[in-house]
């Protein structure tokens, strides 16, 4: 029975360090470039004296700040639900609550004996 507490004093710190990685995620800017550059381009390219830019190049060459600020706003928009490395961590967090229900089940059954 000692073992079976102990595993369960264990899951709940895995569990409690998940739910603290959980709501400390953030997103990485730096992730989200191609996505970001993609929503700037969507309107297509921009003809400049006969030259042809995407509006991402322009924007991060002429003005670096608008661009950095720019890709922060739009980091701070996504839903961090949707990100896969956020889903992993709440599918690891199920799988331990998960264990320590059925650990709590399995002491429960073994008082009982």
């Amino acid at each position: 029975m000692k073992t079976i507490q102990d595993k369960i004093s264990n899951v709940k710190e895995l569990i409690k360090a998940k739910q603290n990685e959980i709501d400390s995620f953030e997103i990485d800017p730096d992730d989200c470039i191609e996505s970001y550059e993609e929503s700037l381009n969507s309107e297509g390219e921009v003809k400049v004296a006969g030259l042809t830019f995407y509006p991402a190049d322009i924007i991060k060459e002429m003005d670096p700040t608008a661009y950095s600020c720019g890709l922060n706003d739009y980091v701070d928009g996504i839903d961090k639900t949707e990100v896969k490395e956020y889903q992993r961590l709440e599918e690891e967090l199920e799988e331990l609550e998960s264990e320590l229900t059925d650990l709590e089940n399995e002491l429960e059954e073994a008082e009982n004996d």
